[in-house]
């Protein structure tokens, strides 16, 4: 897939964490799929998560346009639980998962794993995003140091917002 300007110039910022506010048919999911496999391919024994407002959005809005970008590179493919694994550019693999938040939420998925790259999507219409993020998903970029993009479309004055507006105090942040 090639990158339109906009795209291009927001694969190529090296911010650890990258708040995008886009409005509709930006292209923000052929971005995230670009970034997921990216980062997956760099070196083996990656873990990449994809976090939509459900599994069901994360099958429908991901699912088919991350397998038929990796379809030559895919070593392994549970299409139940939404998992890939890719062959990485040193001979190794790498696994990408695709979740709900809602399992963020509901039974804390993602806790006690290890990420080096996730991306979460319509982040303004998440429930409880503090919480799920500094108590579950953020940890799990810790020994790994990896990096996360937020993608959205604005929703008013709520946690995205806060989110977009979090590059004003702390320099790992760019919108």
């Amino acid at each position: 897939m090639i990158l339109h300007q906009a795209q291009a110039q927001i694969a190529k910022d090296k911010s650890r964490f990258r708040v995008l506010n886009c409005g509709r048919r930006f292209g923000k999911t052929v971005l995230a799929v670009e970034e997921m496999v990216g980062k997956a391919i760099k070196a083996s024994d990656r873990r990449v998560a994809y976090f939509a407002p459900t599994r069901d959005d994360a099958r429908e809005i991901t699912w088919n346009i991350l397998v038929k970008k990796c379809e030559d590179i895919i070593s392994y493919k549970n299409e139940s639980l939404l998992q890939i694994k890719v062959a990485t550019t040193d001979g190794g693999e790498s696994m990408i998962s695709l979740y709900g938040w809602e399992s963020v939420q509901e039974r804390g998925k993602g806790r006690g794993l290890a990420n080096d790259f996730i991306v979460c999507d319509e982040v303004a219409t998440y429930r409880n995003f503090w919480v799920g993020w500094n108590e579950v998903l953020a940890p799990t970029l810790i020994d790994r140091k990896g990096s996360a993009m937020f993608i959205s479309t604005p929703k008013g004055f709520n946690h995205f917002y806060d989110l977009h507006n979090k590059e004003l105090t702390d320099k790992d942040f760019k919108s």
